[in-house]
């Protein structure tokens, strides 16, 4: 009997350590075994900022053999929630007219509209955040649209 009081042939745990853990362990099988099994290897690993996991398989096959991509998504709400969390720490910051939470927010949309728009591009991608920067910090006494693109394309009202 297994420790779940049940009748059973196999085994109930295939991880050792800390829950935590399991990604890293998990997402190292998989790619050592896609060598050996199925004669293949991983070369982009998809994941989240603080992922241990690609850590794990960054050097798997050789050195460096493993390029790390993130979910636009992840990066775009972490913007936001390092705004957000620069707010709270920093005195002066809040209020009217500086950095509130809808301004984030409409930081943050634009933030991810100019990197899915560039991508491949980094200095494209880079003159476009910065775009999307002085767009939100617009106003209609104090217009900010410079950098904004042109055309019927554009994301800017303005423009």
């Amino acid at each position: 009997m297994c420790e779940m009081n049940i009748k059973c042939d196999h085994e109930c745990a295939n991880s050792k350590g800390s829950s935590g853990n399991m990604e890293s362990v998990g997402t190292f099988r998989i790619f050592e075994r896609s060598a050996s099994k199925r004669e293949l290897q991983y070369t982009e690993y998809y994941g989240v900022g603080d992922s241990k996991a690609f850590l794990k398989v960054n050097d798997i096959y050789g050195e460096n053999t493993v390029t790390k991509l993130e979910c636009i998504g992840h990066v775009q709400k972490r913007v936001g929630s390092r705004l957000r969390k620069l707010k709270k720490k920093t005195k002066g910051l809040e209020g009217k007219g500086k950095l509130t939470d809808k301004f984030i927010g409409k930081l943050q949309n634009y933030y991810g509209i100019a990197i899915r728009s560039n991508i491949g591009t980094i200095e494209k991608m880079q003159s476009a955040v910065i775009a999307a920067f002085f767009h939100c910090c617009s106003s209609h006494r104090n217009l900010m649209h410079g950098q904004c693109p042109d055309g019927q394309d554009s994301w800017c009202r303005y423009k």
